[in-house]
C-alpha cells in the first residue's frame, strides 16, 4: 500500500488537510506530523516532501512519485533536502544546516527541505538551535518534524508548527486486520497493543525472526516470574547477543507491555490477559512495583537511543527488574 492510499484508505482527514493545503498553494513554513508509536510518520513527512517539489503532481496536489524530483528524495539525492533522525541531530549539525540553506537554492524549484524525524529525541542544545532557524523563517525553507508526543517537545517548537495529528486506532481494529490477515489472536493482540502501524504489525507477525524475539521473550518471563539470576543471565548472555538492534527494540516493547498488563492484573483481580496470562499472574503476584519495573525498561530504551554502552543499559536494567 503507497503512502498516498494509506492516508486515503486510514487518514482521510489528514489526506485532506494536506490534499487543500497544496492545491491552494497554502502551505506553512513548519509542519509536526504527530502519530502514535508505530505510525508512518516519516513516511508521511516524506511525502510531504516530495510533494513540495513535485514535478507532476497528482491531481490532489500532491506528490506523483514518480517524477525524477520525488525519486531524488527517495534516494536522498535531492540538493536542497536534508533528512535528520531526531537522536543523532548535533547542534553543530543545526549550524551547518542553517548556514546552508540561507545560501541560494541549488534545485530549479527554488525550496528548500529539512525532516527532523521524531524530534523529541533531539538534545535540547540542538533544538534550541533549531528553534531559532524556526522563529526566522525563509519563504522558501520548508521545515517537516515528526513525533509520537507533542508534549514531549519543547512547546515554543509546537507554538510555531502547524500540527498534523494522526487519527490512533483502536486495539481491537488493528488485531482483527491482523486475525484476518493469518495472525494468531495472541501475537496480533500483544503487537497492536505495542504499535499503531496494521501494515508494519503484519509484516513482523509473519517474518521468521518474530518467532525467535517472541520464543526468548516467553523464555524471560518464564524466568523473571522465578525472581532468580537466570532471567539476568539469560538476557545478557543469549538476548542481546542473538537479536539486533531493532529486534531488541521490539523484545523491550514486547517485555514492557507483558509488565503493562501484569500491573493491570494486580489491580483487578478478574483481570485476563490474552497472551502470557499464566506467566503474567505469577509475576503480578511475585514484585510489588511493577509501575516501577516499567520505567525501568522505559528509561533503558531512551539510554538505548543516546547511544550508551548495551551491555551497561541491559546490566542496569535487569538488576533493577529483579529488585522490584
Amino acid at each position: 500500500m503507497s503512502i498516498k492510499d494509506y492516508l486515503k484508505n486510514n487518514q482521510p482527514i489528514v489526506y485532506k488537510v494536506l490534499q487543500n493545503s497544496f492545491l491552494k498553494d497554502k502551505t506553512s513554513h513548519a509542519y509536526i506530523i504527530n502519530g502514535p508509536k508505530g505510525s508512518p510518520v516519516k513516511e508521511i513527512a516524506i511525502f510531504m516532501a516530495k510533494s513540495f517539489v513535485c514535478q507532476n503532481k497528482d491531481e490532489d496536489g500532491l506528490a506523483c512519485e514518480s517524477c525524477i524530483n520525488c525519486k531524488k528524495i527517495d534516494n536522498n539525492g535531492y540538493a536542497d533536502f536534508k533528512y535528520f533522525e531526531g537522536e543523532d541531530l548535533k547542534a553543530t549539525q543545526t549550524q551547518d544546516l542553517q548556514e546552508e540553506f540561507s545560501k541560494s537554492a541549488i534545485e530549479n524549484e527554488n525550496t528548500k527541505i529539512y525532516i527532523v524525524n521524531l524530534i523529541e529525541r533531539a538534545p535540547v542544545a540542538s533544538l534550541n538551535k533549531l528553534l531559532k532557524f524556526i522563529e526566522e523563517p525563509e519563504s522558501n525553507i520548508k521545515a517537516i518534524f515528526t513525533s509520537n508526543s507533542t508534549d514531549a517537545i519543547l512547546q515554543t517548537i509546537v507554538s510555531r508548527c502547524q500540527v498534523i495529528s494522526l487519527k490512533e486506532f483502536m486495539v481491537k481494529d488493528l488485531a482483527s486486520y491482523l486475525i484476518e490477515n493469518g495472525i494468531e489472536k495472541e501475537d496480533a493482540i500483544l503487537l497492536s497493543k505495542i504499535s499503531n502501524n496494521q501494515e508494519r504489525n503484519l509484516a513482523i507477525a509473519k517474518s521468521d525472526r518474530y518467532k525467535v524475539v517472541k520464543s526468548m521473550l516467553t523464555k524471560s518471563l518464564s524466568y523473571l516470574q522465578d525472581k532468580d539470576d537466570y532471567f539476568i543471565k539469560y538476557v545478557l548472555v543469549d538476548v542481546t547477543k542473538e537479536l539486533e538492534d531493532d529486534e531488541l527494540d521490539l523484545y523491550l516493547d514486547m517485555l514492557e507491555m507483558c509488565l503493562f498488563e501484569a500491573l493491570i492484573k494486580k489491580e483487578d483481580a478478574n483481570y485476563v490477559s490474552e497472551f502470557f496470562d499464566e506467566y503474567l499472574e505469577n509475576i503480578k503476584n511475585k514484585y510489588n512495583r511493577i509501575d516501577l519495573m516499567i520505567g525501568d525498561i522505559t528509561k533503558a530504551k531512551i539510554e538505548l537511543l543516546s547511544f550508551a554502552n548495551k551491555n551497561l543499559v541491559f546490566d542496569k536494567l535487569l538488576i533493577n527488574l529483579t529488585r522490584r
